[in-house]
């Protein structure tokens, strides 16, 4: 280890990580905690004294602080990159506003962590930067794939980010049942495995189910598995996926589409860890952690008698709610960043490169389709070198005829303005109140299209106070 900071020096192993950080505990109790990964860790407290080691040493990952009193900003990453190992770094701050966010993945940041943050988190976000750099040098000299970094499916810094990494961290230590609630596409999936990867149940299986993807017979022996003869075409048995996942966890994605005489059953499973077979004689005991998932109005279900109340309670024990995207924008840029990593394969030999402005776009852009539309957003960028906002799959010749018949009169446009001038930011939030935050129902109450209601909404920043 070599501690620029106080002077100290002492050889050091090829691959090293540098730590740079204005407080001299941060420095220690990162350089203790990553030790033990198998690194060496230089540590510096100046630009000086990191731009020193990243010329003198083999530094593979940086963990940088912005501190601007101390001359710590966004733009030391120019000099640290420049580095013969071509460093990824990892920005850390207390303050996680978009702008700061923006610059950091302007100038080549990899990741970026709100202080105060825990060593799982640094390794996690160290972690994802590794192994981004070993799929881009795979014939290089580093050999990260032998270290044991923790690797975060979750990716972002908005305070409902770090709530959810809270109250997964805290439901991983449990065997409770979660529910996780959110509009399509903003990463139900990703939190359930989240889950499983920091519990106790890790080691163990992570069985997903998509309920909404099988009518209700095929769906109650995919689940529970079936005897031979059980039905016609049951020529053996078969292990349904509760069996698969005894031990682990089971993610029931879309859970409010299973049909109300399925729902008895899991209700069973639930509450006694047994089940039976389609035409099965005896229960199987099972022990699995559930974690459901959907984007529907699951209060509204239970009213109309479509969805069981004892089996939301039972699986309700903790609920994580996801934001939508547009409520937190400031992980768009790491959004973006991770996945013009992960699928950096499709721009084969081209070099391709956001600027400032695209960025700035991305930021602004309402992403009514989530986490799941800018990630297909990136992908078509890189495939065809061209960043399209609006995809449009109208064939060339009839585009012109449609927008000229999509196009609304006069009237009716002056007619929308005016209602959205009536629409205040205080009658908003009032009707999303009565309406338990449900937006689909409050912009019926309303007499508008849901479209119009998140305008209204991203434009005076509407958010639940919780």
């Amino acid at each position: 280890m070599q501690d620029v900071a106080n002077g100290e020096q002492v050889s050091l192993p090829a691959e090293g990580i540098l730590v740079v950080d204005t407080d001299a505990g941060v420095r220690w109790s990162l350089e203790k905690g990553l030790t033990h990964s198998g690194y060496a860790v230089h540590v510096a407290s100046t630009v000086e004294q990191a731009v020193h080691i990243v010329q003198m040493e083999n530094i593979i990952g940086i963990l940088l602080e912005l501190m601007p009193e101390a001359g710590l900003t966004p733009a030391v990453l120019s000099s640290l990159l420049k580095a013969p190992n071509s460093p990824t770094v990892v920005c850390t701050s207390l303050d996680a506003a978009p702008p700061t966010v923006i610059e950091c993945m302007r100038r080549g940041a990899n990741d970026f962590l709100v202080k105060p943050f825990s060593l799982g988190e640094v390794r996690a976000a160290l972690g994802r930067a590794l192994a981004t750099r070993a799929k881009a040098n795979p014939d290089g000299e580093d050999e990260v794939e032998h270290q044991e970094f923790e690797t975060s499916f979750i990716v972002g810094v908005s305070p409902p980010v770090q709530e959810m990494r809270a109250v997964i961290r805290q439901v991983a230590q449990t065997d409770l049942n979660c529910l996780i609630r959110g509009e399509s596409g903003v990463g139900k999936d990703v939190l359930a495995r989240e889950v499983h990867r920091l519990s106790r149940r890790g080691d163990c299986p992570f069985v997903k189910v998509n309920c909404s993807a099988l009518p209700e017979q095929l769906l109650e022996s995919e689940l529970f598995g079936f005897e031979r003869g059980a039905f016609t075409g049951a020529v053996a048995s078969k292990p349904g996926r509760f069996s698969m996942a005894d031990r682990g966890i089971i993610f029931l994605d879309e859970i409010c589409e299973v049909h109300p005489n399925l729902q008895a059953k899991l209700l069973q499973v639930i509450e006694h860890k047994e089940f039976t077979k389609l035409g099965g004689r005896h229960s199987q005991k099972v022990d699995v952690q559930i974690v459901a998932a959907t984007n529907a109005d699951i209060e509204g279900k239970i009213r109309s008698g479509e969805f069981r109340q004892d089996l939301y309670f039972r699986l309700n024990e903790v609920c994580i709610w996801v934001p939508p995207l547009s409520e937190r924008r400031e992980d768009v840029p790491l959004l973006v960043r991770y996945f013009t990593q992960k699928y950096s394969h499709y721009t084969g030999s081209r070099k391709l490169q956001l600027t400032g402005e695209q960025l700035d776009a991305l930021c602004k852009r309402p992403w009514p389709g989530n986490v799941r539309e800018l990630e297909s957003t990136i992908k078509r960028w890189l495939v065809l070198g061209k960043l399209d906002l609006e995809p449009d799959s109208t064939p060339p010749g009839k585009r012109k005829k449609r927008e000229k018949e999509e196009e609304p009169p006069e009237v009716e446009k002056s007619e929308q303005e005016e209602m959205e001038e009536r629409l205040t930011p205080e009658a908003i939030r009032g009707a999303l109140e009565e309406n338990q935050w449900n937006r689909r129902r409050t912009a019926e109450a309303l007499g508008i299209s849901y479209q119009m209601l998140r305008r209204r909404i991203n434009k005076h920043k509407i958010a639940q106070t919780r």
